[in-house]
């Protein structure tokens, strides 16, 4: 499986995919100290980049090779250093108690959850942002294995601080201090 996400996200990439800096991200970063930020399949690593343009330390993790070699000459553009790493989220293990920030837009790996609360360091906060149920409306073809249920994302931050938490249509957004 991992061969073939892989596979499959390097080839959207070199179609020309780019991910975006998130609304979400601009919105709430700063209620974080500023010091190691971590974003979860970063794409093409704008979100990475805006978080080192803040002055945070900043690793960012993608399976796509071909969408990191776009974020390494961006953020080398800008003058910018960002620890990109290319790895399987499945296999992957975070470091406990190293990140002030965790930021995670629409990827869901519900076995990685407990792994990002241990990642984060005590009040580290985490920007979560997914797609839930009601996207399959609008994509039928999505798996739903990916999608969260109504209220999961509060659910599975529910031992976290929640500052920020909001089901509007086909997302689903939480922001919350552990």
């Amino acid at each position: 499986m991992a061969l073939q996400d892989k596979e499959r996200w390097d080839f959207k990439y070199l179609q020309g995919w780019q991910s975006t800096l998130h609304k979400a991200l601009v919105e709430f970063f700063t209620y974080a100290p500023v010091g190691r930020a971590l974003e979860i399949a970063c794409g093409t690593g704008e979100n990475a980049i805006f978080l080192a343009e803040q002055g945070f330390t900043v690793d960012a993790i993608d399976i796509s090779i071909v969408a990191l070699k776009k974020a390494r000459r961006q953020a080398y553009e800008r003058n910018l250093r960002v620890n990109f790493i290319c790895a399987d989220l499945d296999y992957f293990i975070l470091k406990e108690n190293t990140y002030t920030l965790v930021v995670n837009f629409y990827y869901l790996n519900r076995r990685l959850i407990p792994q990002i609360k241990k990642a984060l360091k005590p009040n580290g906060l985490i920007i979560f942002e997914t797609y839930n149920e009601k996207h399959s409306l609008i994509k039928r073809d999505f798996n739903p294995d990916y999608l969260l249920k109504e209220g999961e994302l509060f659910r599975l931050f529910e031992d976290f601080r929640v500052v920020f938490y909001k089901e509007e249509l086909n997302i689903s957004t939480l922001v919350a201090f552990k």
